[in-house]
């Protein structure tokens, strides 16, 4: 997988696709990709800004499953 392609939406037969994100759009990504994202150098701490498929997401939502693990819902803000 290429960096900055974290959470990409799996197609069916298990094909990643590319999506033309623009700004206002919206997708969940779990806690485990952000993680990842982080240790990358995807994360700017200080604009609280993750670099995602070349595009700049902010962390809108935060769901927390039974299971324990968390989903984050990121808005493209691409600033």
């Amino acid at each position: 997988m290429r960096p900055g392609t974290i959470g990409m939406s799996p197609s069916p037969g298990n094909l990643n696709v590319l999506k033309d994100w623009k700004p206002g759009d919206a997708r969940e990504v779990s806690d485990a990709a952000l993680k990842k994202a982080r240790i990358e150098g995807l994360f700017d701490s200080y604009s609280q800004v993750y670099q995602l498929d070349g595009k700049r997401w902010k962390v809108r939502d935060q769901i927390s499953k039974p299971t324990g693990e968390t989903v984050y819902t990121l808005v493209c803000v691409n600033e």
